[in-house]
This record gives structure tokens, C-alpha cells and sequence, in this order.
């Protein structure tokens, strides 16, 4: 899998600090886009492509902390800048955990009109602890080519735990898989790593609280077996 260099971009960014720091930013075209779990970010005039950072410094002021709603919640946005990947195809997966096992959706039509499209998504369900094989995956790889088939089979089939995950779009670069935009959600079973607030939300006084409480002490909870906290 192909990974890309990127960096978050704040209200505190400093560009020409951030340059010096991230050489690359001024070697190469680049793409800014949020950095907030939320589709529809192109359509909505919220992705760039193909800029120099000047031009990533413009796009970002005249956005950046502005109040924007998308899916009926409201808030601030933060943005990446990564570098630009020239591409012709473009992909889509999307893979679902649910209670009973996966769902698996892949599309040789991705990028930003993947809803005009969704005729071409093909859809399969993996039950759990039902190995995904390559006869499991062929519906979804079917009418692709023999010479990426496999390539992207196998991408299809990478286990990366994720509860959700969907790249739109995703190309080949050197005839390896890369993701373009990618959003994914994760469990707590990942262990320490700190999940940052979903768009638009905001805590309450009581969880700001609790949120507080949390931070100041660490209590092993199965010490306390007969002890519930609710919230309302």
C-alpha cells in the first residue's frame, strides 16, 4: 500500500514556519482537503487540487475556522495538505463491520461522483470467522482487468481492523494501491490512542465534567464491580 506524506494545517498554522519545517511542501503540487470524519467534501467545495502552497495559504484562509454544516451538524473545520498524485483511475472501497460479519463494496467508478454511479458498486457480505478468499472477493474484481486484477484483490482482502473504513477514491501508483481520501473509524480495542471529537459535537457541561474527572484519576474499574455511573 502507498502512503503519503501529509501535515494538519490549524488556525495556529504558521505557512512560511510550516515550509521550513516541510521541505517537500514547496517541491511538489499539493492537495488540500478537511480533516474531519465527512463525505461529501469535494462536492462542497471544501477539497483542492493541484496548488502550490501560495495558493494552499489562499484556499485555507478563506475557509479555515469558518462554521460550515454538512449532514445536519455545524462546526469549525481543520485541513491536511499532502501531495498532489496525477492518477486516471480512480476506485472505491468501503468496508463495514457489522454484528454478523462485513460488508465489502468496491466500484471501478470512484472519486467524487460516486453516487451518480452507485449502479456500478458491487456489494458482498463476509460472515465472521468465514475466511475472505479469492473466490469470496471475485464479484467484486470481476470485470476489472488481468493485468490490476490481482493487484487489487489482494488489496481488498488486507485485514486493517477497522470498524469502517472507506477510501474514495483510491488509484495504482507504480501498479500499487493508493489511497487518495480515506476516512476509517476504530474501537477502543485499539488501545491508547485518543479519538478525537466527531464533527459538530459538542460536550455537555456534565461531560465536560466527568471528561475532567477522567483526566485527574485513574481508577482500575474491575476494583469496582458493584459501582454504575450514569449520565443524563
Amino acid at each position: 500500500i502507498c502512503f503519503l506524506l501529509l501535515h494538519q494545517i490549524t488556525e495556529s498554522t504558521d505557512v512560511n514556519e510550516l515550509e521550513e519545517k516541510e521541505p517537500w511542501l514547496s517541491l511538489e503540487k499539493l492537495v488540500v482537503k478537511p480533516y474531519m470524519l465527512f463525505g461529501k467534501r469535494g462536492k462542497s467545495g471544501l477539497v483542492a487540487l493541484n496548488l502550490d502552497l501560495a495558493e494552499v495559504a489562499i484556499f485555507v484562509k478563506e475557509r479555515l475556522g469558518k462554521e460550515v454544516e454538512m449532514g445536519g451538524c455545524k462546526g469549525p473545520i481543520n485541513f491536511i495538505v499532502e501531495p498532489f498524485v496525477p492518477h486516471n483511475e480512480e476506485f472505491y472501497l468501503n468496508i463495514v463491520s457489522e454484528r454478523l460479519g462485513c460488508s465489502v463494496s468496491f466500484s471501478e467508478c470512484g472519486g467524487i461522483e460516486i453516487e451518480e454511479n452507485w449502479d456500478k458498486v458491487e456489494t458482498i457480505f463476509v460472515p465472521t470467522r468465514v475466511a475472505f478468499t479469492s473466490e469470496t472477493c471475485a464479484p467484486l474484481v470481476a470485470t476489472l482487468p488481468l493485468e490490476i486484477k490481482g493487484e487489487i484483490e489482494e488489496f481488498i482482502k488486507t485485514d486493517l481492523d477497522f470498524t469502517f473504513m472507506e477510501m474514495n477514491p483510491f488509484t495504482l501508483v507504480n501498479g500499487k494501491p493508493c489511497p487518495l481520501d480515506m476516512r476509517g473509524e476504530l474501537d477502543d480495542a485499539w488501545g491508547n490512542i485518543e479519538f478525537p471529537m466527531p464533527f459538530g459535537r459538542v460536550m455537555s457541561p456534565t461531560e465536560n465534567f466527568i471528561h475532567g474527572l477522567d483526566e485527574k484519576v485513574q481508577i482500575d474499574a474491575s476494583l469496582l464491580p458493584s459501582i454504575s455511573v450514569f449520565t443524563h
